[in-house]
């Protein structure tokens, strides 16, 4: 009697893990693996039912990936993506032990990771852009209160259609543009631009800004402006480049010629900014943008170096070094092909690997501290 309630409880077990692990989308693969000790036959294993998922995904989805790359960043910390597993056989063997297991594949991040190196093979095309107008405290009042602002959007946004890079939609911009009306300082607007761009998935923020001046000709107008554009990279909130750019129109009234020389600012302010832009883009997608990773309660050297070489593994990670270490500090530098919160999850799956729990206890641009438990 006892034995049967013993079974039935550890049935009654299974199909609970079983289905947790399926609404936290988990897939399941059996797969059985050799080793000379039961902990490196059950790595092996596992390594065996990642493998098979792995291989699901890019069958049904005909990605082709390196098998060295696939090695190196996905095969070789396979227990990362194990979120449970049973051990249904064990056996040894001459050679030492094979286990077979029924492992729980968290299927969304295999899908995540292997997707990142396809797309780091072939190249992402152009970065998304929220383009802001940020009025001037001071400027000409010959062109204040006039509305022809959007006529320099028009021409931004031509510009940058032209060439295939992709915008934030008008009114979000405009709602954050309303948001910092009053605010002028430089360092918070980065921020809070970095912070509402990567909201709606724009690595850059181009903070926009215009003044000029008009001459009456008799029976028609001419305008002068200066348009200045200031970039910001939203993953670190770095200002990128400042730019400056003339435009001159003409009309019968002093609106119609502010809106022609608005336009063509727009238009002319984004051929420096993109040759800029594009640069930075480039440079970010082949070796990643530089991030600062502290790990309070971390500065033992074996330690240092098993966090060092599990997060090098990972698909966005293009490297990993310690810089400073010591009074239970250890900060590292990392060159990251990704935004923050990716970073950030990439940092807590090392962890997780090595059997740590971390806390977030800061973040700011792109420094982030962390603080283990």
């Amino acid at each position: 009697m006892k034995t049967k309630h013993v079974l039935r409880t550890g049935f009654l077990l299974f199909i609970v893990i079983f289905f947790l692990n399926i609404a936290h989308g988990a897939t399941v693969q059996q797969a059985t693996g050799a080793g000379t000790s039961k902990e490196q036959a059950l790595y092996a294993a596992m390594r065996q039912a990642v493998e098979k998922q792995v291989g699901v995904h890019i069958q049904s989805n005909t990605i082709v990936i390196d098998a060295a790359v696939l090695e190196d960043k996905i095969f070789s910390h396979s227990q990362g993506y194990v979120t449970n597993y049973k051990i249904i056989r064990e056996d040894k063997t001459s050679d030492g032990y094979s286990v077979t297991i029924q492992a729980y594949i968290d299927q969304k991040l295999v899908k995540e990771d292997v997707n990142a190196l396809a797309i780091l093979r072939k190249g992402i095309g152009n970065p998304r852009i929220l383009v802001v107008f940020k009025p001037r405290a001071e400027g000409s009042s010959a062109i204040k209160g006039k509305n022809f602002v959007e006529k320099i959007l028009d021409g931004i946004e031509d510009a940058f259609s032209e060439r295939q890079f992709r915008l934030v939609d008008r009114n979000a911009a405009a709602a954050f543009a309303s948001q910092l009306e009053q605010t002028h300082d430089i360092d918070t607007e980065n921020n809070k631009a970095a912070a509402y761009g990567l909201k709606y998935n724009a690595e850059y923020t181009l903070f926009y800004s215009t003044d000029g001046e008009i001459t009456e000709r008799g029976d028609s107008f001419a305008a002068n402006l200066h348009v200045d554009a200031r970039l910001i990279d939203n993953t670190l909130s770095q200002l990128i480049t400042n730019k400056t750019v003339d435009a001159s129109g003409e009309g019968r009234t002093a609106e119609n010629a502010l809106e022609k020389a608005g336009r063509a600012g727009g238009k002319n302010i984004v051929a420096p900014i993109i040759s800029v832009l594009q640069r930075h883009w480039m440079d970010m997608q082949q070796n990643g943008s530089l991030y600062i990773v502290v790990l309070d309660g971390v500065d033992d050297a074996d330690e240092i170096a098993q966090f060092t070489e599990m997060f090098e593994k990972y698909p966005r990670v293009n490297s990993a070094r310690e810089v400073e270490s010591g009074g239970g500090k250890t900060t590292f530098e990392t060159a990251y092909r990704g935004k923050r919160d990716e970073l950030d999850r990439d940092v807590l799956r090392t962890a997780k690997t090595l059997g740590w729990k971390l806390k977030k206890i800061r973040a700011e641009g792109g420094r982030t501290t962390w603080k283990k438990q």
